[in-house]
């Protein structure tokens, strides 16, 4: 009598693996059970006992890009100036993650869906990368160097503004990433940009600082 398979985190990484490199390829609609099961090269069985389903797969999948930019933004160190480090992780947490990761990306923070959302193991991976930037605006805002405003507004605020960046950015790429849009933009040193949007936006919420246009 055959012994049975055991499907261990290391069948569900090459899973995951085998996953991520179809949704990079040639995106969600690729992604199924059967697709991933042949590329890894066991039966389709393992997928549904490691993972429940194909929505179980992508919300993995999710969890997987949410834990990226977490780890990437907590890998980054803090120096003596905590307002260039808050606007730092958008560049090189947040856009990095977006350029080396677009697939991933497109499915967390650009085209989530309910379905996805609702898997039992991406809410605390998008809560971790929520985290990962309240942290920084927690030592920002405990050295009163803002305006006061509840640090979720905050949080969504910089996720609302680097999730523009990154999606504009990203347009500018040919086919499968972008669209080739924004064509003008050829030449643009997109980091540099990045730093400087985020540094103004990070000032604009400082203590004293007004919106352009205010009345006196």
């Amino acid at each position: 009598m055959a012994r049975p398979t055991k499907h261990d985190a290391e069948t569900r990484e090459s899973l995951l693996d085998a996953a991520e490199a179809l949704l990079a390829s040639a995106g969600p609609d690729a992604v199924s059970v059967r697709a991933v099961a042949d590329a890894v090269g066991v039966s389709t069985r393992a997928v549904y006992s490691v993972l429940g389903s194909k929505s179980g797969l992508m919300g993995a999948l999710a969890a997987r890009g949410f834990c990226q930019l977490a780890d990437r933004v907590n890998a980054l160190p803090f120096t003596d100036d905590p307002m260039a480090d808050l606007a730092d992780a958008g560049v090189f947490g947040f856009r990095a993650f977006a350029l080396e990761k677009p697939h991933l990306f497109r499915i967390t923070y650009d085209r989530i869906s309910e379905e996805i959302y609702a898997q039992p193991e991406t809410y605390p991976a998008l809560f971790a990368s929520f985290h990962a930037i309240e942290k920084r605006f927690l030592r920002v805002t405990e050295q009163g160097l803002l305006a006061p405003r509840p640090v979720l507004e905050l949080v969504f605020m910089y996720h609302a503004f680097c999730c523009g960046l990154a999606a504009n950015e990203l347009s500018t790429q040919p086919p499968p990433v972008g669209a080739n849009f924004w064509k003008i933009t050829a030449g643009v040193d997109f980091a540099a940009l990045w730093k400087a949007a985020l540094g103004a936006f990070v000032r604009g919420l400082a203590h004293g600082v007004e919106p352009k246009g205010a009345a006196a």
